[in-house]
């Protein structure tokens, strides 16, 4: 294991050439907030990836946002604007010119006195920058880093016993690596690797090292060129029918949260076998009309997408059309051995969205090779400075089918879908916010645990409260009744109703502005309908976390005890992790569990230790297969170093 960490190291220091990228934990707490309410909404039915994780800390701006020359999607995304504060925002730039202070923002309508004061640590009025000849200062104004991460789980797992007739044939240990360079967010590359555990590294069957190569090159922000990858990427459009990767979007985050947000091609270079297609991809245009094609193969399969999708953007509203043409590689052997692309379907979709006085109007129509239909209607009422609520209405036909979509929906399939969302916002006072959400949806195809079609409601309410400027309680309860597959006989596939009662209860303070705490409490009572019974769930946890900025060192813990009655109770909560990674605590049976989390920067250097264990009171051996392990712990470590420059 020794050498295999040596070999690591010693290899990607030589591809490590130079740059510089802050490497906090997290740059916004609106990230962790987006993380949880990500989890709130996942059930198993997906497999969660990282992907999400790299999207935020990539969005977030190191240092304060122009305002004078700020992009609707940094608005939008992370300064949090509305479309209608955005659009005044430009009008008032028209009319007077740039501003001069950021203080100017409360003359402009539709912001208040409250927006300012959240808005003046993030952003700032200076003069617009004069384009610059980027190979004048190519590498002098650059930005490089290396990441290389190293995992294990501490105990013996029974697939990695040779004696056994099937085992692992490599070692127990996770490695990746992540290098990036990036010139004025003009020219990007970035290259990464991943070694699972239980693989092969640098022998066997795995003689070039890692079993998964990612990496792109990116060229943006020049002229009409507006952005131009080669290698690894992802597509986001419209709201996401068609082609949508992101999962940063979902039921239960508000009147903001259902909106998907077109980020176009984003270039990417993943540590996990994620959904990325491999090729290239380009788009050209200025701030009001945008052409974009891209052609590359699925990771993992013989499958291509080829597109096109062209948009249209004036201050009121915005159009946009895109179509998708899938095929599939055959290779024949015979006397010689060839490829023919053979049609499998296309996808052909149009989105907008308008702003008409202070309200939103947006929404998608797609429609597949067999005709079958997709339909995303939404209306965003800014009713009043202290009230606003959302209607979207979706219907996906049965048979339709967009392997590149990922569209808002009770199901992840976006197939044999009708449903209502409501969502609504409300500032009941000083320091008290409310939320309340409801999804009343019909599946009329056979989904995750479901064998027929069915009927379900989600429904919630979440209450934050403001304790001076350094407490804040945060209460959320939300209900869901859903069919799932049940009944005495498991042969018939019969339905059962489910409901399912969920509580949080969290309480943060910073009583230190190097201390933060967060105490809470998550609660679930699950009824099945076939035998009338219930079953809870509980997670109790205590977070601490002590940042010491000066000299370079922070520290996150948490604590935890659990009490589920079945593995379906199970509770996720989010749990710092190291740069650019994501980790979700599964929290199911009975038992305890801690991690601490260290990090040490020095100026180029950075070094993260991370270490999690998990004990079950009520059973003796952890997981099953290969995997199972002959105690009631299973113990995790990571660690993880950064060079920048």
């Amino acid at each position: 294991m020794k050498r295999e960490i040596c070999t690591l190291i010693l290899i990607l220091l030589t591809v490590f050439l130079q740059a510089q990228e802050d490497s906090v934990i997290l740059r916004d707490a609106n990230i962790t907030d987006q993380l949880e309410l990500y989890l709130e909404q996942w059930d198993g039915e997906s497999a969660l990836s990282e992907e999400f994780v790299e999207e935020l800390y990539e969005d977030r701006s190191d240092g304060k946002l122009n305002l004078n020359e700020l992009s609707y999607d940094k608005a939008i995304k992370e300064l949090q604007l509305t479309d209608y504060q955005y659009y005044q925002l430009q009008l008032y730039i028209e009319n007077f010119g740039q501003l001069v202070t950021v203080h100017e923002l409360a003359a402009i309508e539709g912001f208040t006195s409250e927006d300012v004061a959240r808005l003046l640590p993030r952003v700032e009025a200076s003069p617009t920058k004069e384009r610059q000849n980027i190979f004048h200062d190519f590498f002098r104004k650059s930005k490089s880093s290396l990441l290389v991460r190293y995992g294990q789980i501490l105990e013996h797992q029974a697939g990695y016993d040779t004696a056994r007739s099937n085992h692992y044939p490599g070692s127990p240990g996770h490695a990746c690596f992540r290098f990036s360079f990036n010139s004025q967010d003009k020219v990007i590359l970035k290259l990464s690797g991943e070694k699972d555990a239980g693989e092969q590294f640098f022998r066997g069957e795995q003689k070039k090292g890692f079993d998964f190569y990612a990496g792109s090159l990116c060229v943006q922000d020049m002229g009409v060129l507006q952005r131009a990858v080669v290698g690894d990427f992802r597509l986001n459009f419209g709201q996401g029918l068609v082609l949508g990767s992101s999962l940063l979007s979902g039921r239960g985050g508000g009147v903001e949260g259902a909106r998907r947000f077109g980020s176009g091609i984003r270039a990417a270079a993943p540590t996990n076998e994620g959904d990325i297609l491999r090729g290239g991809a380009i788009t050209i245009g200025d701030n009001h009309i945008a052409g974009t094609l891209f052609g590359g193969r699925a990771f993992g399969s013989l499958d291509n997408r080829f597109g096109a999708d062209l948009s249209y953007r004036r201050a009121l509203f915005k159009v946009g059309v895109r179509a998708v043409l899938l095929t599939t590689t055959d290779t024949l052997q015979g006397e010689r051995l060839r490829s023919t692309f053979t049609p499998a379907g296309f996808n052909v979709a149009a989105d907008y969205h308008l702003i008409a006085k202070r309200h939103l109007l947006f929404g998608e129509a797609a429609v597949n090779q067999s005709g079958k239909l997709a339909l995303l209607q939404a209306a965003q009422l800014n009713l009043s400075p202290v009230f606003k609520m959302l209607l979207l209405f979706r219907h996906y036909d049965c048979g339709f089918s967009a392997p590149l979509g990922s569209g808002f929906g009770a199901s992840s399939r976006n197939s044999g879908e009708t449903g209502l969302y409501m969502a609504a916002d409300c500032i009941a006072g000083r320091n008290c916010e409310v939320s309340l959400f409801a999804d009343y949806f019909r599946l009329s195809e056979p989904s995750y645990r479901t064998d027929a079609p069915i009927a379900g409601l989600d429904c919630g309410i979440s209450v934050v409260y403001r304790i001076g400027r350094h407490g804040q309680l945060l209460g959320k309860y939300s209900w869901r009744t859903r069919p799932q597959n049940g009944g005495e006989n498991p042969h018939l596939h019969e339905l059962a109703e489910r409901q399912r009662h969920k509580v949080r209860l969290q309480w943060s303070l910073v009583p230190h502005p190097l201390v933060k705490l967060k105490t809470e409490m998550d609660w679930q009572l699950q009824r099945d309908g076939d035998t009338r019974k219930h079953y809870q769930g509980l997670l109790l946890f205590q977070d601490a976390a002590i940042d010491m900025a000066r000299i370079g060192l922070s520290l996150h813990a948490r604590i935890a005890y659990f009490d589920t009655d079945r593995y379906d109770e199970r509770l996720y909560a989010y749990e710092n992790d190291v740069y650019y990674a994501f980790s979700v605590g599964s929290y199911y049976y009975k038992g305890l569990r801690g991690y601490l989390l260290l990090r040490y920067k020095y100026k180029w250097f950075s070094i993260w230790l991370r270490l999690a264990r998990t004990h079950y009171i009520d059973r003796k051996n952890v997981s099953s297969g290969l995997n199972q392990i002959d105690a009631p712990h299973k113990t995790e470590i990571k660690v993880q170093i950064m060079f920048s420059i």
